[in-house]
């Protein structure tokens, strides 16, 4: 690497990192999710905007030079870990192993319906929207995977701007998503361990399903106990920092197994958030965790925000692609409200509450675009798709508030009954920033 190239490596993350900030506090002053406020920002920086207006200072900050994308695709996939590492740290099996009917209802609703409406868009798209060389079944169960996922930090933003964070409604909204959390990541990891064979066939999903249940049981059994012990000993040491060490190591070492099962590094490094915040260690020094919160949402985050959107091209959503694109967002809108709502309905909830169930289920936000970055960085996605599914990202965002907000409004007697269900609603501290 030559000094020039180390400093364009500099200049790019600084002014990646300084447009997101400004982006997710213009976000925040209009009332709306800060996560797009950081990808709109990428997206003016990148070819959309910048690009057009004025390309040779796009080129000169953001050369093509296959060395400074590597550099800029390293920094995001470390932001890619800090994100799933915090969704881990958000993940309460409790609440899941406690879920009523309704929660259950929900979450299969809210999940099944739009991966079954995802997996049958996936069989039409054309095939010149799918990465080259990959199969159609690989692809229509990626597209589905990213259609079903929920995003739990930007549901609870919502429901704790609108006083629901607290109430029974807003327990059934988060509770699901949680569920919906554990499966995506599981399903991200298979599809990606598929498409590394490019193949759908019983001996290939036979041996990611192996892979998998063998890592989660060895990782929720002996790994638990072992993530015990070694906090237990680094409480010990007299070096500082070593339980943040020591998260980023436990991480680092899921990402590794998983990877080397030919599934991909997010389900370690989101295992790794889980089996972190399950020991009692968390509740004695809650600084590490906070360190780590800070450091990830502070810096990487808004990095990762703002790359996902300068890898967006708007002008490859012309002629039949935008009418993909359309159908794939009205698909993934439909799915989540539908699916979600009816499965509140059949949980007793009534019919406003339904609705806004099914309006808060709707909301993608971070999970969304680390499928996307996923998918194109695997070669399953192509550029248009890439950034049709990341625009699922922002509008789902956008729109989860105000028809939360419209539906509650007409629930008789409002929506503030609070939460019944054992072990009260989970708490996200210091966590929820609208991502």
């Amino acid at each position: 690497m030559t000094e020039h190239q180390l400093f364009v490596f500099l200049a790019e993350v600084l002014v990646l990192v300084a447009a997101a900030l400004l982006g997710a506090e213009l976000a925040l002053r209009l009332g709306v999710a800060p996560v797009v406020g950081e990808l709109v920002a990428g997206i003016v920086l990148g070819p959309s905007l910048f690009g057009k207006l004025w390309p040779g200072g796009f080129s000169a900050l953001f050369p093509a030079s296959p060395l400074q994308r590597d550099l800029l695709d390293m920094m995001s996939w470390i932001g890619v870990v800090f994100l799933v590492l915090l969704a881990g740290f958000e993940t309460r099996l409790g609440m899941v192993r406690r879920a009523g009917r309704t929660v259950l209802t929900v979450w299969a609703g809210g999940f099944f319906l739009p991966f079954v409406l995802g997996l049958a868009l996936g069989w039409r798209i054309p095939s010149r929207l799918i990465g080259q060389g990959v199969t159609r079944p690989v692809f229509a169960l990626f597209l589905a995977t990213a259609i079903s996922i929920s995003a739990i930090p930007v549901i609870a933003r919502i429901l704790m701007d609108l006083g629901l964070f607290q109430t029974r409604m807003g327990m059934v909204i988060i509770s699901s998503a949680v569920g919906d959390d554990m499966i995506g990541w599981v399903l991200i990891a298979l599809v990606t361990g598929l498409a590394v064979n490019n193949q759908v066939d019983g001996g290939n999903v036979a041996v990611a399903l192996l892979g998998a249940a063998l890592f989660l049981g060895f990782a929720f059994s002996l790994g638990q106990r072992l993530v015990r012990k070694a906090f237990a000993l680094a409480g010990r040491l007299r070096i500082p920092h070593a339980q943040a060490t020591l998260m980023i190591c436990v991480v680092l070492v899921g990402g590794a197994i998983t990877q080397a099962l030919h599934l991909h590094l997010v389900l370690g490094a989101f295992v790794g958030g889980v089996l972190i915040y399950r020991t009692p260690w968390r509740t004695r020094d809650a600084s590490a965790i906070e360190a780590i919160r800070r450091v990830g949402m502070g810096f990487f985050a808004p990095f990762f925000f703002a790359y996902v959107g300068i890898k967006m091209d708007l002008s490859t959503l012309t002629g039949s692609t935008l009418i993909v694109a359309a159908a794939v967002l009205s698909v993934a809108c439909v799915g989540k409200l539908v699916g979600a709502g009816l499965g509140a309905r059949m949980g007793g909830l009534s019919g406003w509450e339904s609705a806004a169930v099914g309006a808060g289920r709707n909301a993608r936000g971070t999970s969304e675009l680390v499928i996307a970055a996923i998918g194109l960085s695997i070669g399953v996605l192509t550029l248009p798709m890439y950034t049709i599914v990341v625009l699922i990202a922002v509008v789902t965002s956008l729109m989860a508030a105000p028809l939360v907000r419209y539906c509650v409004a007409r629930i008789p007697g409002g929506a503030h009954a609070p939460a019944e269900a054992p072990g009260g609603a989970p708490q996200f501290e210091g966590a929820v920033r609208g991502r």
